[in-house]
């Protein structure tokens, strides 16, 4: 997630909150908000120190600022923010997620994907990054100057990291164990296993995944089709 989305979020969020009475969620959600653009320009300045061949330490910022984030759910527990747009941020990480549907478009939870199409399953070639990726990230410009046409206006979407996808994991989500999706992410949820992008360190076929509906980390071979959700934002 940019600083730029970070902070626009948060003036939105100023002006709802000025002009009614906030609510305890709209209080809890600026208040992380707010957690989230501090720890970005944290990160950024850290980061900055490279230029001068100097070592970041992005770790204090995380320490410092997820605190705040931790507090800011004092009255009522405020995890994400839907955007309007088929998206929702989480504003414990600040990753923005694809929303899933039950519509058979490209969104839909029900739509299966290989990692990899290769014999080998080594290549990144399967239907989760040809086309599952390639449609969320199929922008055009008239002029060489904008971009436009890409999911939620957005071109950088990709498959979450295995601990980015486990971290969406909540099993104290109501009628988790029971039925229900263990994780509290608006929209729909597909019943499977997840793809993440990240690899299993050996051998070289398999790639880590989840199952949102009952929580474990899990890993598979890449020739397989399973569900996928795009996030943006992070690393």
């Amino acid at each position: 997630m940019t600083k730029t989305t970070i902070w626009t979020l948060i003036l939105t969020l100023a002006l709802t909150s000025a002009a009614l009475a906030a609510t305890d969620d709209e209080k809890c959600q600026k208040k992380k908000l707010i957690a989230l653009g501090k720890r970005e320009l944290c990160v950024q300045k850290e980061r900055g120190k490279e230029v001068l061949g100097k070592t970041p330490d992005t770790a204090k910022c995380a320490d410092k600022f997820d605190k705040m984030i931790a507090a800011a759910e004092k009255v009522v527990a405020c995890r994400w923010l839907t955007n309007g747009d088929g998206t929702a941020i989480d504003l414990n990480s600040g990753l923005q997620w694809e929303l899933k549907t039950d519509d058979g478009s490209i969104h839909d939870k029900d739509n299966f994907y290989q990692w990899s199409a290769s014999s080998s399953g080594v290549a990144r070639n399967g239907g989760a990054f040809v086309d599952f990726l390639g449609t969320l990230n199929d922008g055009a410009s008239a002029g060489g100057v904008t971009t436009t046409g890409c999911f939620a206006e957005k071109c950088d979407w990709r498959l979450p990291v295995i601990e980015e996808l486990a971290d969406i994991v909540d099993l104290t989500a109501p009628g988790c164990g029971g039925g229900a999706p263990c994780t509290t992410i608006p929209g729909e949820t597909g019943s499977v296993f997840y793809w993440s992008s990240t690899d299993l360190l050996s051998p070289p076929g398999v790639a880590w995944g989840v199952s949102l509906f009952s929580g474990p980390v899990g890993s598979d071979s890449k020739v397989l089709a399973y569900q996928v959700r795009a996030v943006r934002g992070g690393l």
